[in-house]
């Protein structure tokens, strides 16, 4: 849980730039009193003078503050964020996506175990995750690297081919496990994916 303090008018004391009430300022100092805290020691915050707001991160975390230039700029990249939306909002394009084939250890190697497949690109950083839509059997149709097997469910088709994915095209590691990535051409709208085209070629650059 973070503490924010909201920049009100200046004091001499530690909660002169808190907004709030005598009374409540009062409660405080005697609740900071009763769990041992001495008052008379808690230096002033010093406010930069852009700032509007300082928070700690945790109890124990140094003052952090929040200046207007922060405010500003977060603003402006909300409206280039929701203009660039405007002007995507319809437009198809053909783009370079790659897939992304990994093996995840798990958190306490249990939640999150196992092959994960994603597709990342432009505005698509973050990578998108579709093992269970259309777009995962296009890529193994595009990527024909096993052979189906007689009575076999559908995860455990992906499961092998994903596990050979990585072993035609490896390139580097994720947690310390081999990786794999083919780049493809997609159709896309924006972050959205429509339709896998065919399969693409590196650039030198990533070659």
């Amino acid at each position: 849980m973070s503490t924010v303090v909201i920049r009100g008018k200046k004091g001499d004391d530690f909660f002169g730039g808190i907004r709030m009430t005598d009374e409540k300022r009062r409660r405080i100092r005697e609740h900071l009193i009763s769990v041992g805290v001495r008052v008379d020691r808690l230096q002033p915050l010093i406010w930069p003078e852009d700032a509007v707001s300082a928070y700690k991160r945790h109890m124990y975390a140094p003052w952090e503050y929040t200046l207007k230039s922060d405010i500003l700029r977060r603003k402006r990249e909300r409206m280039e964020l929701n203009l660039r939306w405007k002007r995507e909002d319809g437009v198809i394009h053909r783009r370079p996506l790659y897939v992304w084939v990994f093996w995840c250890p798990g958190i306490n190697g249990i939640f999150y175990r196992g092959w994960w497949l994603y597709l990342i690109g432009r505005d698509i950083e973050s990578g998108r995750y579709f093992e269970k839509s259309e777009l995962c059997s296009r890529v193994m149709e595009l990527f024909p690297i096993i052979e189906p097997m007689l009575f076999e469910e559908d995860w455990q088709q992906r499961k092998r081919w994903k596990a050979e994915f990585v072993k035609r095209y490896q390139r580097g590691k994720w947690c310390g496990k081999p990786q794999g990535k083919a780049p493809i051409w997609a159709e896309v709208n924006g972050s959205s994916i429509l339709k896998i085209l065919a399969r693409a070629q590196w650039s030198k650059k990533t070659a």
